[in-house]
C-alpha cells in the first residue's frame, strides 16, 4: 500500500520495469505515441498509483487534498473506460504486469494481490455471492488469458492459473492449476 511519496515512486518504477522495461527517452516517447500494450498498461498503472497515493496520503489533508484525490479518481476512471481495465485502489502490489491490453477487458476485485503478478487479457477476479466474498492472491501469481477467479478463496505464492480456468477453491503455493473447476495440474519446483 502506498503511504508516502517514496512509496509512490517505488511502485511506479517497479510497474515501469515490468511493463516497458528500462528504456531510453526516445524509445519511451515512440512507444507512447504508438500506444504499445506495455505502454498502455504502464500509463494505466501510473493513474492507479497516483489515485492510491492521493486516497491514502492527501485525502485527509483538508479541502485541497480532497480536490486532488477527486481529480486523480476522475483520471483513473477515464483510463479504466478507455482501456477496458478495472482495478480498484489498494488492491494490487508493486510490479504488476498487464501482459495484453488490446483484445478484451480485465477486472480485478480482490482483497489483495501480491507483488510481481501478471494479469492477462479477459481475466476476471471477483466476488461469488456477497460483495465481501473476494479472493486473496499471493506474490508472483500469473493469471493467464481468460481465467476466472471467484469467491472467498486464497491463491498461494508462485502459482500459474492456466488459460480459461475457473478457480473457485483455495490453491496452495508453487503449483499450476487449470480446468473448470480448476484443480492442481502440476507442482512447480
Amino acid at each position: 500500500m502506498i503511504r508516502s511519496k517514496a512509496d509512490l515512486t517505488y511502485y511506479i518504477e517497479r510497474d515501469k520495469e515490468r511493463n516497458i522495461g528500462d528504456i531510453g527517452f526516445l524509445s519511451f516517447w515512440i512507444k507512447r505515441i504508438y500506444k504499445t500494450d506495455g505502454m498502455i498498461a504502464y500509463l494505466y498503472l501510473v493513474s492507479l498509483r497516483k489515485y492510491e497515493y492521493a486516497l491514502n496520503c492527501l485525502y485527509k489533508k483538508g479541502l485541497w487534498g480532497k480536490i486532488v484525490t477527486l481529480y486523480y479518481k476522475w483520471v483513473h476512471h477515464r483510463k479504466s473506460i478507455k482501456y477496458n481495465i478495472v482495478i480498484g485502489p489498494n488492491m494490487v502490489g508493486y510490479g504488476l504486469r498487464i501482459a495484453h491490453v488490446i483484445g478484451g477487458g480485465i477486472i480485478v476485485n480482490c482483497k489483495s494481490m501480491g507483488n510481481n503478478c501478471v494479469v492477462n487479457v479477459n481475466v476476471v477476479v471477483g466476488n461469488k455471492h456477497k460483495t465481501t466474498d473476494v479472493p486473496t492472491i499471493g506474490d508472483n501469481v500469473s493469471l493467464s488469458t481468460g481465467c476466472k477467479v471467484f469467491g472467498l478463496i486464497e491463491i498461494g505464492n508462485n502459482v500459474v492459473v492456466a488459460p480459461n480456468a475457473v478457480v473457485v477453491k483455495d490453491v496452495p503455493d508453487n503449483c499450476i492449476v487449470g480446468g473448470v473447476p480448476a484443480r492442481v495440474i502440476n507442482k512447480r519446483l
